[in-house]
């Protein structure tokens, strides 16, 4: 998000590999144009890329918002701004006491690739908490933004770089694992309670930053300014939106593409199941649905794709009538033309972005048992070492 460029791009695509040294962050050249700049929060790019923020600082997830709000107390007063307010909510572990009252296991709404069993609900119920607690500290933010009379002409984004944590969800390249919030306040400019159906992609952020601060967006930049989009919601930037499932604690080389009516995922490797991430795996959610596993209970369309093979190479789902990417038609005749497009938009893509799948004897190896969650003893791989 901070290079405006796909992850496999950057020589960073991969969990926890630091930011290389040459690559050009957004905030190096909003310094370079006058613009203070600080990172606040969960710090994901290594050392070297501090040099090309002014300020770089860790919080806690319950100090978080405090920790925002000190940022833009402290803040030059003679120079604009550019705060990356980076919450560890809703991370996993969860635990009771985020937010009070905590959400009700009873209240909560359990996806249709979930099973519905107490354990699922009261899992959810604590993630709800923490996504509570984030909108909180946004509300101090901009609280604090009043205070300081600069609310009108300052633009607040709010998104999340990926799904749940939970199967099914982060680290999957289809809708539940990609498609997030995205909300945009700047008082000055864009109207509010306006809604868009525009096709964006994260890698949009660093380039309409830029854009938006009048600042050259340069070529190394992969994404489009969604400034069209801000002023009328009705405009359009791209057709398609691209997403990439690389090494997250286990071996994967996934491919998304996404339009405003269809998504289309590529799996190169139909021999490795779709496990979630090793913090998926050791939670409440992944336990139930093992233990119906164990018993023959578990939705065998969907649930078993996180633990069965083979899995298919490709997936389409149309996003419209199936949000939630339940029913896959990539078999389907009528959609035959639709298949053809989005295929040949990913080859495009990849020719373009300079991707592709080098075999899987050269992808790096799981780091965590799939069953477990436990980290496993092959260090090889930098991520090992967290």
């Amino acid at each position: 998000m901070l290079t405006g460029r796909y992850p496999h791009a950057t020589g960073a695509g991969e969990l926890h590999l630091p930011l290389p040294k040459d690559q050009l962050m957004v905030t190096s050249l909003l310094k370079e144009s006058g613009y203070w700049t600080a990172a606040v929060g969960k710090w994901h790019l290594g050392e070297p890329a501090k040099s090309q923020v002014d300020l770089v600082r860790g919080a806690s997830a319950k100090g978080m918002g405090g920790a925002w709000v000190q940022a833009i107390v402290e803040r030059p007063k003679d120079k604009p701004f550019f705060l990356w307010a980076a919450h560890t909510d809703p991370h996993r572990g969860y635990t009771q006491g985020a937010v009070e009252p905590p959400h009700k296991p009873e209240e909560v709404i359990v996806p249709p690739f979930f099973p519905d069993t107490p354990e699922v609900r009261a899992d959810l119920a604590l993630y709800y908490d923490e996504v509570s607690r984030f909108d909180e500290h946004i509300g101090l933010t901009l609280a604090e933004l009043d205070r300081q009379k600069i609310a009108y002409n300052t633009i607040v984004i709010v998104l999340s770089d990926n799904g749940r944590p939970f199967p099914y969800c982060k680290t999957m390249v289809h809708v539940p694992g990609v498609r997030t919030p995205f909300i945009v306040r700047w008082p000055a400019k864009v109207k509010a309670s306006g809604e868009s159906g525009s096709v964006i992609s994260t890698l949009d952020l660093a380039p309409t930053i830029l854009d938006l601060a009048g600042v050259n967006v340069g070529t190394t930049f992969q994404g489009q300014s969604l400034r069209p989009i801000l002023l009328d919601p009705t405009a359009e930037v791209r057709a398609y939106a691209f997403a990439e499932h690389n090494w997250h604690d286990y071996r994967a080389f996934e491919r998304g593409v996404h339009s405003e009516r269809f998504c289309y995922v590529r799996n190169w490797l139909p021999n490795t199941p779709g496990t979630p991430p090793a913090d998926a795996v050791t939670s409440a959610t992944f336990k139930s649905m093992k233990r119906l596993r164990a018993n023959g209970e578990l939705n065998e369309s969907i649930e078993s794709q996180s633990f069965d093979t083979p899995r298919a190479e490709e997936f389409l789902y149309d996003v419209v009538k199936d949000p939630h990417c339940v029913t896959n038609l990539v078999d389907d005749p009528s959609r035959a033309d639709v298949l053809s497009e989005m295929r040949v938009a990913l080859r495009t893509w990849q020719q373009e972005t300079g991707d592709s799948f080098p075999g899987a004897t050269k992808l790096s190896s799981d780091g965590f048992d799939r069953d477990t969650g436990k980290r496993t003893m092959d260090a090889s791989h930098p991520s090992r070492a967290r």
